[in-house]
């Protein structure tokens, strides 16, 4: 059967668009230059509640969250340059009033009611965002003084080595005569009960041997002169 060759046309699957993320228009260095003075979270009011998880797991799922409802749509999350965050924050927010001091955040409010709920969320990812860096800052800092004190205990322990070895070394050298003359006492104890003991068998064996001559009519061996 004939087929006939169809060459591919061009592909017009397009490409994966990017866009911004929206959760970093504020970023949180621009409002917690050290870290540890970003409030954590979660930060409430008196009326508010929070009843799901905390820490680092809750703050991830929580800033998740935030990041599908400003993000919908497709196209692949890039952070935003500094022109786009110009340009979305003068869109959204004022540096006037201060509805999230709760959070840390001050001279900052919604530009208008049209956008009050996606500021809020905004306000709030920049929130998650500093407590998390806080949580990264804590913990480096954390691992950075184990190692600090792992290589601190490393060197005591070199240090008393060495300073301990040299005197450890002098006095087993001022100890070996005494060391070697009771070695040898040692040693003597072994031969005088090796020597009893050889001698008693010996004796045994002589007097097996006399008894044995006297068996046979033959001349009674001489004791051996150690047993004299």
């Amino acid at each position: 059967m004939f087929h006939q060759f169809i060459p591919p046309g061009p592909n017009t699957v397009p490409e994966p668009s990017t866009k911004i993320d929206r959760t970093q228009i504020l970023d949180p260095k621009d409002y917690w230059r050290d870290p540890a003075t970003c409030p954590d979270w979660p930060a409430l009011t008196g009326t508010q509640r929070y009843d799901g998880p905390r820490g680092k797991v809750g703050a991830e799922q929580r800033l998740q969250a935030i990041g599908q409802y400003l993000n919908r749509g497709p196209g692949t999350l890039r952070a935003p340059t500094p022109d786009e965050r110009d340009q979305h924050f003068s869109a959204t927010f004022r540096r006037t009033g201060s509805p999230w001091h709760h959070l840390g955040l001050n001279e900052l409010s919604p530009l208008g009611r049209m956008v009050e709920g996606e500021a809020e969320l905004m306000a709030e990812a920049c929130h998650l965002r500093g407590y998390l860096r806080k949580l990264e800052v804590k913990a480096a800092a954390s691992a950075e003084a184990d190692e600090h004190r792992r290589l601190s205990e490393a060197r005591r322990t070199l240090d008393e080595y060495r300073f301990a070895a040299a005197a450890d070394v002098a006095e087993i050298e001022a100890l070996a005569e005494a060391v070697a003359r009771h070695q040898q006492r040692e040693e003597d104890e072994k031969a005088v009960a090796r020597t009893y003991s050889i001698r008693q068998q010996l004796s045994a064996r002589h007097s097996a041997a006399v008894q044995a001559a006297h068996t046979l009519g033959l001349g009674v061996p001489d004791a051996p002169e150690v047993l004299g």
